[in-house]
């Protein structure tokens, strides 16, 4: 992929996980126990998107090799379902403040790692995401190299946000912005870059 390619999936992945969601609700929930347990709830999260993320590169690209057919088709599909997620995130309410101020108790890093790695791997909306975002950028003459470089990508960049979460709460910042009008842009935000690569794919194909 070129630098352009590369840059875009950063992006949304990116405002993919800023979105306000039950993830970011889960990791302030741990943060407000401590660093060591938002971290530990980051971390574990970040690596139930890894395991996501790499089983979908793979996967397609497999899939580009032996059915050629079936992966156009899931191209469109993607390009479908992205405009549906796209069209979800620009319409939705903006988030309501109160549900991010309930106190959380106190509990271990043990813990809030395992509510970290089982939100992320047990919704099926990430596995839905990233065959739509991944489906429009592999291809069949990808590297090895670099199907490990996109999961690890959004891997990376989904624990280094809710990192960043911990140590705003750590820092005694206001935990209830989830609740504000920055969240509802950027899930907005969202909902436009999504909109865009799907008419993206819709013009190449």
């Amino acid at each position: 992929m070129d630098w352009l390619a590369w840059l875009s999936l950063a992006g949304i992945c990116a405002l993919g996980a800023m979105s306000p969601g039950p993830s970011l609700l889960i990791v302030l929930r741990s943060a407000a126990s401590g660093p060591r347990q938002g971290f530990a709830c980051a971390m574990a999260h970040g690596a139930a998107i890894a395991v996501y993320a790499g089983l979908t590169a793979f996967g397609l690209a497999v899939l580009i090799t032996r059915s050629p057919l079936v992966f156009t088709i899931l191209q469109w599909a993607g390009a479908a379902m992205l405009i549906y997620l796209g069209w979800k995130a620009l319409r939705a309410p903006a988030p309501n403040p109160a549900a991010a101020s309930i106190p959380a108790p106190h509990q271990s890093a043990g813990r809030s790692a395992l509510q970290g790695f089982g939100v992320a791997f047990f919704n099926p909306k990430v596995a839905v995401f990233f065959t739509a975002l991944f489906s429009q950028f592999v291809t069949e003459q990808q590297a090895l190299t670099t199907k490990l470089g996109m999961a690890a990508m959004a891997a990376g960049i989904d624990a280094a946000w809710y990192c960043l979460i911990t140590l705003a709460v750590f820092a005694g910042r206001n935990r209830n912005w989830v609740g504000n009008s920055l969240g509802h842009r950027l899930q907005q935000l969202f909902g436009i870059l999504l909109l865009g690569l799907a008419a993206r794919l819709v013009l190449t194909l």
